[in-house]
């Protein structure tokens, strides 16, 4: 190696590290770009596929899914209430009494809804109605923020957690909420008087109402009181969004007959899996319906 070359190498040396304690010195600077090779590859873009909309079928399964986790004894979907016009998405019973005389003790429905026409009553305006409640939220957030100020006794003393705080609204002394709170029910009951959902309330048979929607669809208080609501998430998940109250007026014997329609409803699911046809006193058989993959 001659003398120039060496004169060379220095040069540059000195010149990297003065870049180098630039760099440091004013973090801010971008650094300077890495030279490529020649020959190097292109970079290749990964795009990712946005994720795939849910169908009724995946609905469907959140629906099951979500009445599971309250362990019912009995599960079948596309079950009447009392009768075929009144059909709900999923249905559930629990068995009490004594192990040697067991009964049905408690009903729970779900109903899918993938449209707010849907939820409501199709004899009133419910544009006007829906706005009317909005216009009430407001001032009913209001009120519960004073009744939690002004009367401290109401909240639950069963919580861990002070911000997840639940409190007995309906207990206070606050007459202008008291006074909203009809006001706000009564708009409610007119929503949804002659729909759907109110027929199955009043078929006396479901000690558990519950509504599903896609999640954010409708609010929870555009929907009748002592309806639980479920929103069904994208990710394929449910969020509970509010408890389901018991219905009162609930008739033992209506509590049965659904118990047997979920028998019936469940028998149908069964032999539709198994590929047996049952009609009558004749048993025909065919081929097993496809399995889908799980995605």
């Amino acid at each position: 190696m001659n003398e120039a070359d060496n004169d060379f190498d220095l040069f540059s040396y000195a010149e990297a590290m003065r870049e180098q304690e630039a760099a440091a010195a004013d973090p801010q600077q971008p650094a300077a770009p890495a030279e490529e090779p020649e020959d190097a590859a292109p970079a290749l873009t990964v795009r990712v596929p946005p994720p795939k909309a849910l169908n009724r079928s995946d609905f469907l399964q959140l629906c099951v899914g979500f009445l599971a986790s309250l362990s019912p004894d009995a599960i079948a979907t596309f079950v009447p209430v009392r009768r075929i016009k009144y059909q709900v998405t999923a249905a559930g019973f629990w068995l009490g009494g004594t192990p040697r005389n067991r009964e049905v003790a408690r009903t729970a429905a779900v109903v899918f809804f993938d449209q707010t026409d849907n939820c409501f009553c199709d004899c009133v305006d419910q544009k006007a109605l829906l706005e009317a409640i909005h216009n009430l939220r407001d001032e009913k957030e209001k009120l519960e923020a004073e009744i939690r100020a002004t009367e401290p006794e109401l909240a639950s003393t069963n919580d861990l957690f002070s911000e997840f705080r639940s409190w007995d609204y309906a207990s206070s002394r606050n007459s202008a909420y008291q006074k909203l709170r009809r006001k706000l029910e009564k708009l409610q009951h007119t929503l949804h008087q002659g729909s759907r959902l109110e027929h199955i309330r009043r078929a006396g048979a479901a000690d558990l109402c519950y509504l599903a929607v896609p999640a954010g669809l409708i609010a929870p208080d555009e929907i009748a009181a002592g309806w639980g609501l479920v929103y069904l998430n994208a990710d394929r998940s449910f969020t509970l969004v509010r408890e389901a109250e018991l219905q009162s007026g609930v008739d033992p014997h209506n509590r049965q007959q659904l118990a047997r329609n979920i028998a019936v409803a469940a028998t149908s699911a069964v032999l539709f899996a198994a590929g047996v046809d049952h009609r009558g006193e004749t048993v025909s058989y065919r081929k097993l319906p496809r399995r889908r993959r799980p995605q």
